[in-house]
């Protein structure tokens, strides 16, 4: 089976979207992304926001779990990036004065500990199907490199 230059870009463009889902951490500060037990010990917040964080988690852990059987579900990716983007655009939309302080820095903390983590899973399996589709291997070292590998 052989992946089209759609694939790559749908790819691409969901890494792009990961990275860019909340605000980047501050430069001056020594290493502003919170760690997974932050973002799991979080206080109680506006239902839209607990359903991010746990769409995040299942997210994250689904991918994994592809990476880990290299074997890849693109509808179930598809599913988590069309559900995240739809969320996202909806916390978003409500803003900071209708969700409160504490909730949308809750929301952008849980952008800045899963979006990372997320775009670097997809982009594992975005070359696990390479390879396994028969890719030209300079495509895939382009890939690897694009990733910082």
């Amino acid at each position: 089976m052989r992946y089209t230059e759609s694939y790559l870009s749908s790819c691409a463009l969901a890494i792009m979207l990961f990275a860019s889902c909340g605000p980047k951490p501050d430069s001056d500060l020594p290493d502003a992304t919170p760690s997974g037990a932050e973002v799991e010990t979080a206080a109680a917040c506006d239902p839209i926001v607990d359903e991010y964080r746990d769409l995040m988690a299942d997210y994250e852990k689904g991918l994994q779990e592809m990476v880990d059987a290299r074997k890849v579900d693109q509808a179930r990716q598809e599913e988590w990036s069309e559900r995240a983007q739809e969320l996202t655009e909806r916390v978003k939309a409500r803003g900071e004065r209708e969700l409160g302080l504490k909730c949308w820095q809750e929301f952008n903390t849980i952008s800045q500990a899963y979006a990372p983590r997320v775009a670097d899973l997809a982009m594992k399996l975005a070359m696990i199907q390479m390879e396994q589709g028969g890719v030209d291997p300079a495509m895939i070292e382009q890939m690897k490199n694009a990733a910082g590998r």
